[in-house]
């Protein structure tokens, strides 16, 4: 990826400027992404939040939390969503499919106790969320 890329929603009206390269990507099995996205999975890229700016349509851009731990962030015009920042541990989630020319590349999957579909692709499984210092449990496919 170039040094810096651009996140638009799904009509356009926000942009979000990402700069350097994530510090993690995969795939999250947890209740609330499944329920946000509509999907059975849904992947992330985190940047640090001082390596995310937005660069076109702030005042279209609407947020939500519900559990005061995460705040998803979409586009108060098409509904498309933007960005998911995790409070306190100060890196956010710039959705990688809506990123101009970014290659994403999956590093492992978490919270994938509770998928509702199996991903025999060889990546890591880890039970919850792996956090530092944590058990950090992983499960086979």
């Amino acid at each position: 990826m170039a040094d810096k890329a651009t996140s638009r929603c799904f009509c356009g009206a926000v942009e979000v400027e990402v700069t350097g390269e994530p510090v993690l990507q995969g795939y999250c099995h947890c209740n609330d992404c499944r329920a946000w996205s509509g999907t059975p999975v849904t992947a992330y890229a985190l940047w640090p939040e001082d390596k995310v700016r937005v660069t076109g349509g702030e005042d279209a851009l609407r947020a939500y939390s519900k559990n005061g731990t995460t705040v998803r962030q979409f586009c108060g015009t098409c509904g498309g969503a933007v960005m998911t920042a995790s409070t306190g541990v100060g890196l956010v989630d710039v959705y990688p499919m809506t990123i101009d020319g970014f290659r994403f590349e999956p590093r492992a999957h978490i919270d994938y106790e509770l998928r509702i579909v199996d991903m025999k692709d060889g990546l890591p499984k880890f039970r919850g969320r792996p956090v530092p210092g944590g058990a950090n449990e992983t499960m086979d496919e």
